[in-house]
């Protein structure tokens, strides 16, 4: 018997089935498709799981796009200046036949260095990741607007775990972590297939209360005191025509997939200058892959025009420089019984984190998020009120006391959420 095909454990067929469902069910990959797999190198053992599964689904070729964050490190601390916006040639070459073609991404997370850039100065980091993607910014458009299938999942490793678990010995941690995540994706449930296809409906049924209701701003208010005032009072306009998207979502040619594993939330595409009042995070947030903390933002027709944070107020600076950052992309509802929230742990990982909290989204909209969007060219998308932008990243704002309400189009509200869970009357009629 091969080396590579001992008899597997337990854990490993539970593996094994979540790599298959990444593939079948998150990218839905499509027979004689081909599939990019980024991935770090600690991730190496559950690729090959992947990889085994794509194949078994009719994949034409699996590429796998590693990555080694001290080396991405290296060249920040070390590049000459002159050489931080260079991308090669053959990098766009690369994503540009991705898109001719219609490979399916699947994006492996999962911080094998965890905090590795916190010496890394924030305009280096900003100046790099700038420059990718400005580079690829039609690979990025073609993902953000579903032009083909794409999946985020998490990968456990020994220092993630230990980021997640640091009072636990690092085996224990390891198993404790690789339990929550399998849990979260539904890979444990006896079929997890129909686990993910019935959680999609019951997403879906929030999305069409939304719908039904006419919902065209949200309030999201956090009565808790800080400073005199409620932690949070925002209200954010949405576009003119608004879908409320939740888990799968559909390319062109009617291939469901499902973005991100795990997910809780329904969101939508804001309007880019309809946002007003203030807000505060309740977890940990990622700009240019530096941790911020207890960040408070003041936003004005759509604008940040003021923010501070008791962690990473450095890195906020340089983010709020990208073109389109200081507006918002995204606004999304995730209820506190969230099994991610559930759990209690904090993962410093936004794919986990952002799907046990209410998050809003700085940077660019996705354009599924606005009927007809996806036939728009930039500049019809930004008048109609879409941001557009160099960067996207997820803040964590709900709370076990926030309530969220829905002005509707006559200008009655709507109870969308008390205490972070979403009313019983959204799924009466379900």
């Amino acid at each position: 018997m091969d080396s590579l095909e001992q008899p597997r454990s337990a854990l490993l067929e539970q593996q094994a089935r979540y790599a298959e469902v990444l593939v079948r069910v998150g990218v839905n990959l499509q027979p004689n498709q081909g599939l990019i797999v980024s991935a770090e190198l600690a991730h190496a053992p559950f690729v090959r799981l992947v990889s085994d599964a794509a194949y078994q689904a009719g994949a034409k070729y699996v590429h796998v796009a590693w990555t080694d964050t001290p080396l991405l490190r290296s060249r920040m601390l070390h590049s000459q200046p002159e050489h931080l916006d260079y991308v090669p040639a053959f990098e766009i070459a690369r994503h540009r036949q991705a898109v001719d073609e219609g490979w399916a991404r699947l994006a492996l997370v999962g911080d094998e260095f965890p905090d590795i850039f916190e010496d890394v100065p924030a305009p280096v980091m900003r100046r790099v990741q700038v420059a990718k993607s400005q580079a690829l910014r039609f690979y990025n458009e073609a993902l953000m607007s579903n032009q083909v299938q794409w999946c985020v999942g998490g990968v456990p490793n020994a220092a993630w775990a230990k980021k997640v678990f640091p009072a636990l010995e690092p085996a224990q941690a390891l198993q404790a972590l690789w339990e929550l995540v399998l849990r979260a994706v539904r890979a444990d449930a006896p079929d997890p297939i129909a686990a993910w296809r019935a959680h999609d409906q019951r997403l879906k049924r929030v999305a069409q209360f939304l719908t039904e209701q006419r919902v065209r701003a949200v309030r999201y208010f956090d009565p808790r005191p800080v400073d005199g005032a409620p932690a949070s009072d925002l209200t954010i306009g949405l576009t003119d025509a608004p879908v409320w998207v939740s888990a799968s979502s559909v390319t062109p040619q009617g291939v469901p997939f499902i973005a991100n594993m795990p997910t809780e939330e329904v969101f939508t595409s804001p309007h880019r200058l309809r946002a007003n009042g203030w807000v505060r995070t309740s977890k940990p947030c990622f700009p240019m892959m530096r941790e911020v903390r207890d960040a408070f933002f003041r936003l004005h027709d759509g604008e940040v025009v003021e923010f501070r944070a008791a962690k990473g107020q450095e890195v906020l600076a340089e983010f709020f420089q990208i073109r389109g950052a200081r507006r918002l992309g995204e606004i999304s509802l995730v209820d506190v019984r969230s099994p991610i929230n559930q759990s209690g742990a904090l993962f410093y990982e936004t794919l986990f984190d952002e799907n046990a909290a209410c998050h809003i989204a700085f940077g660019a909209a996705y354009t599924e998020g606005m009927h007809g969007a996806q036939a728009m060219d930039e500049q019809a998308r930004e008048a109609a009120g879409l941001n557009q932008s160099d960067t996207h990243v997820d803040v964590m704002i709900g709370t076990p006391t926030m309530d969220v309400y829905g002005i509707c189009e006559d200008g009655s509200q709507v109870t969308i959420m008390r205490q972070g869970q979403f009313v019983d009357a959204i799924f009466a009629s379900a």
